[in-house]
């Protein structure tokens, strides 16, 4: 029906755009998702090995124009080599992100190293650099999109040639991103983190036109949180980042608040993160000496809420830590 045409028409201009604007998917819980959001965060965890696992359901009641879904996989490596401050890690991430029931589709796979130097006997602090080499794939269903000139007044008629001239239905290419991070411990146990990341700087190009050349725009993100306690159990998280890529800009913070379960090692995460001019979504989270488990929905405030009866996006996220006990209280993200 139109409100599907409509719906492509609006995915058509943000998946193939002028030069350089292309947007990446991203999530709305970035802090569960470290290697999607800078690679200086590799291995940078306690523990030996994590997984993590993220899947987003974006605008479902607009048709499903918007499915993300990604795995990740890093661990520790050579720390009987290096400082007992340092940490050296090594990470695998696959992301998978489709729209409009299929049409379009992206698939990448990265490979990523961390390497995050204590800066004093206690490790206290520390810097640290990460680098992401990366294969994406990208394809659109050319067949089931309608144009303008198929159109014969009582529908589309996909059988009359488009007049597009199509070079590629799918194109693949190599990238690379980086990223840097420091982190600070007070007396107290309050944890500090502050980081930068920058990804395709290759810019690689993103054509399925003969008669255009465009390629994706490199995206910075600038990143700070903080992790205070407020007593022996209890503890607040705060975390913000500024995202810039293809003239586009996204302005986030938020926080948490973790209650801890009675004498169990359960604790309780409930907070809410503003995306400044678009969406807010509350966040609950539970975290165990094993796992952690956070859920969240965008509310949108944008122009497209006021062009549908409601529109919002559900993000589920889970991280396994293969080595419990010793990690620290806190939302286990890039802590």
């Amino acid at each position: 029906g139109r409100p599907y045409i409509v719906l492509c028409l609006l995915i058509i201009g943000y998946v193939l755009p002028a030069k350089g604007v292309t947007q990446d998917p991203h999530f709305s819980q970035y802090f569960s998702s470290p290697l999607t959001f800078n690679p200086a965060f590799t291995g940078y965890f306690d523990g030996k090995q994590r997984l993590t696992l993220t899947y987003r359901n974006q605008w479902a009641n607009t048709g499903d124009p918007y499915t993300t879904g990604t795995v990740s996989f890093d661990t520790k490596i050579l720390q009987n080599h290096i400082g007992s401050n340092d940490r050296w890690g090594l990470g695998v991430h696959a992301l998978y992100d489709k729209s409009a029931g299929g049409i379009f589709q992206n698939h990448y796979l990265s490979l990523s190293t961390g390497f995050n130097k204590g800066l004093d006997a206690e490790g206290d602090q520390s810097i640290g650099i990460g680098i992401q080499a990366t294969m994406a794939r990208n394809s659109i269903d050319f067949g089931r999109i309608y144009y303008n000139n198929q159109f014969t007044g009582s529908g589309f008629d996909i059988s009359i040639p488009s007049g597009e001239n199509i070079n590629n239905r799918s194109v693949t290419y190599m990238d690379l991103n980086a990223g840097l991070l420091y982190n600070f411990k007070d007396e107290r146990g309050n944890r500090f983190s502050f980081g930068t990341a920058m990804y395709h700087i290759m810019k690689p190009k993103l054509s399925y036109f003969s008669n255009t050349n465009p390629t994706i725009a490199s995206r910075y993100t600038a990143h700070a949180s903080a992790n205070l306690f407020v007593n022996e159990t209890d503890n607040l998280f705060f975390s913000s980042h500024i995202m810039f890529q293809g003239g586009a800009t996204e302005y986030v913070l938020g926080s948490a608040y973790g209650f801890s379960l009675g004498d169990t090692d359960k604790d309780l995460y409930l907070g809410a993160w503003w995306r400044v001019a678009d969406a807010w979504y509350p966040y609950a989270g539970l975290r165990t000496q094993d796992f952690q488990l956070g859920l969240s929905y965008d509310i949108t405030g944008s122009d497209l809420k006021r062009r549908q009866k409601y529109a919002g996006s559900l993000e589920l996220s889970f991280q396994y830590f293969f080595t419990p006990g010793i990690r620290k209280k806190g939302i286990p993200c890039f802590f």
